[in-house]
């Protein structure tokens, strides 16, 4: 009874720190585009304009830091978070740019639409009993799907297939933010006593991208003319 008690407590804290610094990178990043958008915008672009490879040199870099933080999660917990710390800075700033193309109220509904999806998806993961490696396999699968066809998409420049895209994102982080949330439980089981902090900071990334890309998605369907 005790030890199902301790395993109980450990684990709420576990999700509790998880998104704690879910919480904080979303914060970051918020105000990092806020900042960005309405008080240095004229640094901001040239911050972009000036950076190898611009805007895509950012998006390499944070593609670094998901690797490096993905092989570092268990071993070297400081280095870790901040590296989400630093991928949500540099996040919030690519965010501004693409948050200048759309008007306040669509970024509303966007952000309020995927508040409520990511945490409905969210408490579906933690309370379901069902196993979700399957929907986190198809998830990935359509997603590599997905990003090849916007590649392409950037030559044919459909908008149809954009919008059409735009859906399917959102299925597919649906479905990745409730086996993330599931994760989280047997991540924490699997580490087995060592220190959490690393990997809480790896799981709030993985959170933070459902919800990012949730978001972004949203925007582009509710923007659609």
């Amino acid at each position: 009874m005790n030890n199902t008690y301790t395993e109980t407590t450990g684990l709420n804290r576990f999700y509790g720190k998880v998104y704690g610094f879910f919480a904080m990178g979303l914060s970051i990043s918020a105000l990092a585009a806020y900042l960005s958008i309405n008080v240095f915008q004229e640094q901001m672009m040239q911050f972009v304009r000036n950076f190898p490879l611009g805007i895509t040199g950012i998006w390499l870099i944070e593609l670094v830091l998901v690797v490096v933080m993905s092989a570092k999660a268990a071993k070297n917990p400081a280095l870790t978070l901040a590296g989400f710390i630093v991928y949500s800075l540099l996040n919030g700033i690519t965010l501004s740019v693409t948050l200048m193309m759309f008007t306040a109220s669509n970024v509303t509904i966007a952000f309020v639409t995927a508040a409520a999806t990511f945490f409905a998806m969210s408490a579906y993961g933690i309370m379901t009993k069902r196993d979700l490696s399957k929907i986190g396999q198809i998830g990935i699968g359509l997603l590599i799907g997905v990003i090849i066809a916007t590649l392409i998409n950037l030559f044919v420049g459909s908008p149809a297939i954009t919008y059409f895209l735009s859906y399917v994102t959102v299925v597919i982080f649906m479905g990745l933010t409730a086996y993330d949330n599931q994760q989280i439980r047997k991540l924490y089981y699997a580490a087995n006593g060592q220190d959490l902090t690393g990997l809480a900071a790896f799981m709030a990334l993985q959170l933070y991208l459902d919800f990012i890309n949730l978001f972004l998605s949203l925007l582009q369907i509710f923007s659609r003319d």
